[in-house]
């Protein structure tokens, strides 16, 4: 089973100024007009760098993450791609990135525990995954409802498409939960043929984060630092 190395920062932790951006990355920030666009990528950036920094002994600055062709962000070190897979997500003032040694392939996604309308639910959950939901009662509903989204999200990212998969038809699977701030297991079934992808889950007060792979993966017990 591999190991996922595991990071989150929030935005006070991002450097002032941009010179821990190559080039490259200074140009794609340049292209972002909205200011809470920007904050939000640069977040991202940093935390997928010092993540992949942390996990290899290298220097943040010194990595550059690049957006493949599918939009997949990959970790690359004066010109070579590092044999790492990286993913990243933010979300209100918090990123969390993932990373483990190739070939494995990992996804992740952060939630703000915040109340889903009836009308996402309906549109981006499942049947049996909108009956969890209602059955979850009021108290529990945040949690069931942005855990299952945040695990398609993650599954869809190691898929490398993203949105652009129909995530309303993926399943996801969450066992009893055991007590205290663990990983727990979670599936992802696609139902198209593939084996259902294992994933894992962690509740911390106001967020759900998710990591998902292709093969059989662990996050690490304690965040990278």
């Amino acid at each position: 089973m591999s190991e996922v190395g595991w990071l989150t920062h929030r935005q006070a932790d991002v450097p002032d100024g941009d010179g821990w951006l190559t080039i490259s990355e200074r140009a794609v920030l340049g292209r972002l007009q909205l200011p809470a666009r920007r904050a939000a990528w640069r977040l991202g950036r940093w935390t997928a760098k010092a993540a992949v920094g942390l996990w290899l002994g290298l220097a943040p600055e010194s990595i550059e993450v690049r957006a493949a062709g599918d939009g997949a962000p990959e970790a690359w070190y004066h010109g070579r791609r590092l044999p790492v897979s990286v993913s990243l997500s933010h979300r209100a003032g918090r990123g969390l990135a993932v990373v483990a040694a190739t070939p494995e392939v990992v996804g992740c996604d952060l939630e703000r525990l915040e109340f889903r309308s009836d009308a996402f639910v309906r549109g981006w959950l499942s049947a049996g995954e909108q009956a969890a939901v209602r059955s979850a009662g009021p108290a529990a509903r945040p949690l069931m409802a942005n855990l299952v989204w945040s695990a398609k999200e993650a599954s869809a990212k190691v898929r490398r498409a993203g949105l652009r998969l129909p995530v309303q038809r993926a399943v996801v699977a969450v066992p009893p939960a055991a007590r205290g701030d663990a990983w727990r297991p979670l599936t992802v079934d696609w139902q198209d043929g593939t084996p259902p992808m294992p994933g894992w889950w962690r509740r911390e007060p106001a967020w759900v984060m998710v990591v998902a792979g292709a093969g059989e993966i662990t996050p690490a017990r304690h965040r990278l630092q």
